[in-house]
């Protein structure tokens, strides 16, 4: 018997390209369901001054804000200190669609939630809020990102247990450069920051835990290379942009803009003063993150939790 590659064969050049496009889809797996657009919310968010509610009674601190890779109309965010270790995912109109338990881990105060590409969709998850600097170490979750359009639960495939190379920081930023390997973190401070690095583990070389390990999550030790001092007061989130590479800084009043620097990397990209950038008014600026699109957008506490475009 012929097998369906080969009955097809014949017929591949009389049909219409929207066909070939959709058999390739259905044999690789890709999903190509109506809510796989891309993230457009309606024209008075996205172009005018209206704020995007993401109304959810579970999410009253959202503290961190991702857009997912695997469904391109769905955002990631999370509650700040304390409950469940919990993400929640909403589509571009606001609506809740999508709840996940992240299993085998705390929730001790989650200040920041990046995506990243690493041959596959993922997710980090950092708990690194320190307000009165005592904490011996903070910890960086990451995880295979899950279908932000179900309630799943899910283990992360390691733990980064993390020491500053300079004494206990408090810390609500984390970006990830894939290219590069790093994982960044900028502290918040009243007046200078202080910029870490650490190198970003390959999904690969993680041992698994046992078994019989039943929930446990593999645990890296690892300390912060201290990078440089950057004047950035009170930093609360940061991200990259995937379209052109540039950094976004968001704090409680004003955005920072480091732009991509041919031939420069990130350090040598902050010799020169970041561009400030006006943010809306909302109540206290907390997360900050681009879309495909190269659109930044922050969210706010409180509820429900308001997203708004920078200009």
């Amino acid at each position: 018997m012929r097998s369906a590659f080969q009955q097809l064969a014949p017929q591949r050049r009389t049909f219409p390209a929207v066909v070939r496009l959709f058999l390739a889809a259905s044999l690789l797996g890709w999903s190509m369901t109506p809510g796989a657009h891309a993230w457009e919310p309606s024209d008075d968010v996205v172009r005018g001054n209206a704020s995007l509610e993401l109304r959810l009674n579970a999410l009253k601190e959202s503290s961190g804000l991702a857009f997912s890779l695997r469904e391109p109309n769905c955002v990631w965010t999370h509650n700040d200190s304390g409950g469940q270790a919990r993400l929640f995912a909403f589509d571009d109109q606001g609506r809740s669609c999508g709840r996940v338990i992240v299993k085998g881990i705390k929730a001790n105060d989650w200040e920041d939630i990046a995506s990243f590409d690493d041959d596959g969709p993922r997710l980090l998850i950092a708990d690194v809020g320190d307000n009165d600097h005592q904490r011996s170490s903070v910890s960086l979750y990451l995880l295979d990102e899950p279908n932000p359009q179900t309630h799943s639960r899910i283990t992360p495939y390691v733990h980064l247990v993390v020491r500053y190379a300079n004494g206990a920081q408090n810390c609500e930023s984390v970006a990830v450069d894939v290219k590069n390997r790093r994982i960044w973190l900028l502290s918040k401070s009243g007046l200078v920051a202080s910029l870490h690095e650490l190198e970003l583990p390959k999904r690969e070389s993680i041992t698994p835990a046992a078994d019989d390990a039943g929930e446990a999550v593999p645990t890296i030790e690892v300390t912060t290379t201290l990078v440089r001092r950057v004047p950035v007061p009170l930093a609360t989130g940061m991200d990259f942009c995937p379209r052109t590479g540039d950094l976004w800084i968001c704090s409680y009043l004003n955005a920072f803009h480091v732009k991509t620097d041919a031939g420069r990397d990130l350090p040598t990209r902050f010799s020169k003063t970041p561009a400030l950038v006006n943010l809306p008014k909302l109540k206290q600026i907390e997360a900050v993150a681009v879309d495909r699109s190269g659109r930044v957008w922050v969210s706010s506490e409180g509820f429900p939790t308001l997203m708004h475009r920078v200009k």
